[in-house]
């Protein structure tokens, strides 16, 4: 009787500690959340035209807004030096594809490897910007604006809405701003799938 009571004790105890297990948080969504966060974005001023479109359009269709910053060249690595050591990054960082290495090993820019590897066109993204914000195997930042201006973008380190800044980058990566804004502005997409679109210029010598 001893051992039968000591039995069922026992196997009330091992159920009440599985019960009261923490259950790992889901993954967050592909698209993150627009569930209304104010985003903060910097970028080089030489890319206004492409960021203001880009942000007027995001800003148009979704519950999140994201207010833009233009910083001019010789002044980016100065705010982005006082920012850091602030901890007062903006939610949204862009820049040089030539910047990027050197603030992601600085540690500037979150961990975005998960959430870039659930993008259905991740392998499409342009690879010179993918390699530029990658670290230890880790992925940081992604293409934002191409061309002449090659650029990257990535979420800071200080970003309490990583989910919200998420959900803008993967609008932007998505086939209508990359192609109903990008390219219709006679931008380079950042996608090898979206290379044929409606605006791409014709290749000399192709028929039309």
């Amino acid at each position: 009787m001893l051992r039968r009571a000591l039995a069922a004790l026992a196997a009330v105890v091992l159920l009440a500690g599985c019960s009261g297990s923490p259950k790992p948080a889901p993954p967050p969504p592909v698209d993150g959340a627009d569930s209304g966060g104010r985003l903060v974005l910097w970028s080089r001023s030489q890319l206004e035209v492409q960021a203001t479109l880009l942000v007027d359009a995001y800003n148009a269709t979704h519950t999140n807004q994201v207010e833009l910053t233009l910083l001019p060249g010789a002044d980016v690595n100065a705010r982005i030096d006082g920012a850091a050591q602030a901890g007062a990054l903006p939610d949204l960082l862009t820049g040089a594809v030539a910047d990027v290495p050197g603030w992601t090993g600085r540690g500037l820019y979150q961990d975005l490897t998960n959430r870039i590897a659930r993008l259905p066109f991740a392998a499409q993204l342009d690879q010179p910007s993918m390699q530029a914000g990658a670290k230890d195997g880790a992925q940081h930042a992604l293409p934002f604006v191409l061309g002449d201006q090659h650029s990257d973008i990535g979420i800071s380190r200080d970003s309490k809405k990583a989910d919200q800044a998420w959900n803008f980058i993967a609008w932007l990566l998505s086939d209508e701003a990359q192609v109903q804004i990008l390219a219709r502005n006679g931008d380079p997409v950042a996608r090898a799938d979206l290379q044929a679109n409606a605006f791409a210029t014709p290749q000399k010598g192709a028929r039309s």
